[in-house]
């Protein structure tokens, strides 16, 4: 049997995560859409605008082989829009968002446009939240509060939020680093298949 020729320009690339932390990110795009059920969200599309992990979001989408390839899920920021009877913390989410873009890009002041969002910068602080699906834990890293740009740059924006992790999950893993067991390097043994 012939084996086939390969192409590395069609290689798969490297998965590199997140660390957790705080960025100062720019806001690709916003819409306004609603949950399953019936409350108001404005999803933000944001990128990290500056430092060492700058552009980290549109390298994976352009990396992205995917016929149907949508921006990361994890650079993008839920906002819930506030109505009449919400609790406190969605209003103060809503208060301090604004507060803290309006702080961050000097004399903008939002007036209800999504679209005048596109280009500004905010900060923004970064936990890791798991998900499990058919069995397997996932980590994203993804922003969970904001701050005013300045904050982060000076390094005063406080404690970053505490992660939101799967209860019980295994931590069993043959290598912690590979995820795969290990095996002597030898040239005489030959591995079962």
């Amino acid at each position: 049997m012939a084996l086939p020729t390969y192409d590395k320009a069609k290689r798969k690339k490297s998965f590199q995560q997140l660390p957790k932390g705080a960025y100062v990110v720019k806001i690709k795009d916003a819409k306004q859409e609603q949950w399953p059920s019936g409350d108001g969200v404005i999803r933000i599309a944001f990128d990290i605008a500056e430092g060492e992990y700058m552009g980290f979001y549109q390298n994976q989408f352009d990396n992205n082989t995917n016929e149907d390839k949508k921006w990361p899920m994890d650079a993008v920021f839920n906002l819930n829009v506030p109505k009449d009877g919400c609790q406190q913390y969605v209003w103060d989410n809503w208060n301090t968002f604004f507060a803290d873009l309006e702080d961050s890009n000097g004399g903008f002041v939002f007036g209800g446009d999504l679209k005048s969002l596109r280009g500004k910068i905010i900060g923004g602080l970064f936990h890791n939240r798991q998900s499990k699906y058919n069995g397997n834990v996932y980590d994203h890293i993804v922003m969970r509060f904001t701050r005013p740009a300045a904050d982060i740059r000076s390094g005063k924006f406080g404690k970053l939020p505490n992660d939101k992790l799967v209860d019980n999950v295994p931590k069993q893993s043959p290598n912690p680093d590979t995820g795969f067991m290990s095996i002597e390097d030898t040239t005489e043994e030959v591995l079962p298949f």
